[in-house]
């Protein structure tokens, strides 16, 4: 099965094969009528958004701050 994306881009339906136990812990996941797409989209930003915070934390626990001006950065643009 071919990655590349056709012109109509990412409407299309990809299949992604996992072991039965990992579905049955999906499934459990998934509210009634809430697609997998739905579902795996939720998870994918409730991710990020953890990544970010963690990210955020290891920079405040090194302590590596540095001090910006928004209003100069802005300016620049």
């Amino acid at each position: 099965m071919s990655t590349r994306k056709s012109e109509a881009g990412s409407n299309r339906i990809k299949r992604i094969p996992v072991k039965e136990p990992t579905w049955r812990r999906l499934h459990d996941l998934k509210e009634a009528g809430q697609s997998y797409d739905e579902l795996l989209s939720v998870m994918i930003l409730r991710e990020r958004d953890y990544r970010d915070w963690k990210m955020i934390i290891g920079i405040d626990q090194a302590g590596r701050f540095v001090d910006f001006d928004p209003d100069e950065i802005m300016r620049d643009r």
